[in-house]
């Protein structure tokens, strides 16, 4: 076998190891993280000390409904050190809510709710928004994530 025949079978085994080692460390991590990573919508799955946020995406705004039966627009209302599970639908068109300082993001689906679990850690003002384009103004579907 000469070198080049050797050396290219070498580097092609340490590309496909590095490979299977990244592979086998997401996977880990995905089935460590299930509860963050959007699932179709089932009470059963949610955390016990959970507070359900009813997420609803429309055309071109988000409407949060808390469990006291109070909504707000565009404005999510969560503490710091709680858990919450928002579980999100859509009126119209498919949207995606992302909250890029929790690494949160979900589908929203019309007739297909899922849902999403997570706690904030540090209090402050956090922007969320819409990252899939939805219609002439998808860029209004902004807001803002108050927690204190």
């Amino acid at each position: 076998m000469n070198s080049k025949v050797k050396n290219e079978l070498i580097y092609t085994i340490v590309v496909l190891a590095i490979l299977l080692v990244v592979a086998v460390i997401n996977v880990n991590y995905i089935d460590g993280h299930k509860a963050n990573i959007a699932q179709p919508e089932n009470n059963s799955t949610v955390p016990a000390n959970s507070t359900i946020i009813k997420v609803t995406g429309y055309q071109w705004a988000w409407s949060f409904t808390y469990t006291n039966g109070t909504t707000s627009t565009d404005y999510l209302y969560v503490t710091a050190g709680h858990t919450y599970t928002l579980q999100v639908q859509s009126k119209d068109v498919i949207h995606d809510l992302l909250i890029p300082n929790l690494g949160v993001q979900v589908y929203a689906v019309p007739g297909h709710p899922n849902q999403v679990t997570f706690e904030p850690t540090k209090q402050g003002t956090f922007i969320f928004e819409c990252v899939e384009y939805c219609g002439q103004d998808h860029y209004l579907m902004r807001g803002y994530m108050e927690v204190s």
